[in-house]
């Protein structure tokens, strides 16, 4: 974890050409037709980071995008698994908060179209990852970096896997109800995330705020740096740095 005052300084030793990078990712609450963000100081101050490497990286020529995930879910995740609370909302319009425009338009990009991605459809993508899989022989080699096929662990009422050579073994779903494959955990739906970045971007850079007044939003990000380590052993060749601050 870094502290405010060498974030900034680490994130642009991981810059290259082909990249995103993302910051500020906010939680939205549903209650019955009333649509509201969870925003703090540390979340915007995030995307700060986010727009400023941006702007840092193409002064340097380097090709590069600005993106945002948002949590459309309903609920926050942690690690052993996410509900869907959400009601209809149209994602295809959907403007940015005040407080992310003002700091477009303080940098002068007000009108840039940050790429969001949205926490449903990741959610969905690694579900998608899960299943091809599944339909896959289960092998006990895991060999990062390499298109072999790392071993699921099917255990009662949850599905994991095995990463004998990292965190031993990590939570995919939780299988409860009459999907039998269960409701994916935060794991497999971070490992969407970077799944999604994957099949456009060689790289990405993801600012996160893990402060205790940001917990609505990211209640553990042990389950981040899982979804990462998810993608690398199904073979995925995104370089990812995940970058997590406190304000304290």
């Amino acid at each position: 974890m870094f502290n405010i005052d060498n974030i900034f300084e680490e994130a642009c030793r991981h810059l290259q050409d082909n990249i995103i990078i993302t910051g500020g990712h906010f939680r939205i609450f549903f209650e019955k037709d009333i649509k509201t963000v969870n925003l703090n100081i540390g979340t915007v101050l995030s995307f700060e980071y986010a727009v400023k490497l941006y702007l840092n990286a193409i002064s340097k020529n380097i090709k590069a995008d600005l993106g945002v995930l948002i949590n459309d879910m309903g609920s926050s995740c942690d690690e052993n698994g996410c509900h869907l609370k959400t009601s209809y909302f149209n994602r295809v319009d959907y403007q940015l908060p005040e407080e992310y425009i003002k700091v477009l338009s303080q940098n002068g990009i007000k009108d840039y179209p940050v790429k969001i991605y949205w926490e449903k459809h990741i959610r969905n993508r690694g579900k998608k990852e899960l299943l091809k899989l599944l339909k896959k022989d289960n092998s006990s080699n895991i060999n990062p970096g390499t298109k072999s096929i790392p071993c699921i662990i099917k255990e009662k009422n949850a599905l994991f896997l095995n990463d004998p050579q990292g965190y031993g073994k990590i939570i995919l779903t939780r299988t409860q109800g009459k999907d039998k494959y269960g409701t994916p955990a935060c794991p497999l739906i971070m490992s969407g995330f970077s799944i999604e970045q994957s099949k456009s971007y060689d790289s990405s850079i993801n600012f996160y705020y893990i402060g205790e007044d940001n917990i609505n939003n990211i209640p553990n990000y042990f389950a981040i740096e899982k979804g990462k380590r998810i993608c690398e052993l199904i073979g995925y060749k995104l370089k990812i740095q995940n970058l997590y601050f406190d304000m304290y």
